[in-house]
């Protein structure tokens, strides 16, 4: 496959026959990490759709110019679009979710803080946000998106259900009635809210159905939170996005 490099939003520097000179970080990752040589090809996005390939036309080991050969409208959007709203978990099995909930096709990741979520520092909480913006970009590099999907710093739970939930909304609780997959068979969710370790409190759950969500569960057997993440986002893939 041939490398991809996001270079930000320099939309108006990149046109084909063009030479771009990649940010010092794409460089050192292209010409030491990848070891990449003059003549290589590469694939160069912006984050705001579509993708630019490209040649190596120069290369040292801090400095590389790329010649923009052709610009390709291509997108691999999911075609349901859904915000995986997702409570604070383990540090590192937050930077899992994140990840491969970009890799699923979520267009926005939005954190929340729930009564049973792990604790994050304030003064923390800003890098974290930063950090994880980062794992989206590296995210859409491997798996070939040309839009970045938002991620937004972190909220109570309660607060973003009182301004964003509907009647289409789902959040997981093992405890419900109804499946994500059969819920989405009649009406796919545009969110999906996974609680942390423990799910979400019993208050939460009623505040949120009391905001005309609606709680669905994965099956019969109870999954970790990072795993349950997963799980309704690749369900609600083979539904109604594009692994149908």
């Amino acid at each position: 496959m041939t490398p991809r490099i996001f270079v930000g939003d320099q939309v108006a520097s990149l046109a084909a026959g063009g030479d771009y000179r990649l940010p010092p970080a794409a460089a050192r990752h292209v010409a030491q990490a990848l070891r990449m040589r003059s003549g290589d090809a590469l694939t160069l996005f912006t984050g705001n759709g579509g993708e630019y390939a490209s040649t190596i036309a120069h290369v040292d080991r801090r400095d590389v110019v790329v010649r923009v050969v052709r610009y390709d409208a291509i997108e691999r959007e999911s075609s349901h679009p859904v915000v995986l709203v997702q409570s604070l978990i383990a540090t590192d099995m937050m930077d899992f979710v994140v990840r491969k909930a970009v890799e699923l096709g979520a267009t926005a990741i939005v954190a929340v803080r729930a009564a049973r979520s792990q604790g994050i520092a304030s003064e923390r909480a800003e890098r974290r946000v930063a950090h994880w913006r980062q794992i989206a970009i590296a995210a859409c590099e491997q798996c070939g998106r040309n839009r970045v999907p938002d991620v937004n710093g972190i909220v109570e739970f309660d607060a973003w259900i009182d301004e964003h939930a509907d009647a289409h909304t789902v959040l997981l609780d093992a405890d419900a009635e109804r499946s994500l997959a059969a819920s989405s068979r009649i009406d796919a969710p545009p969110a999906i809210a996974v609680g942390p370790e423990g799910g979400f409190a019993p208050e939460e759950v009623q505040h949120a159905i009391a905001r005309d969500a609606i709680a669905v569960h994965l099956g019969h057997r109870v999954l970790r939170a990072e795993t349950a993440a997963i799980a309704a986002l690749a369900t609600l893939d083979a539904i109604v996005g594009d692994a149908q």
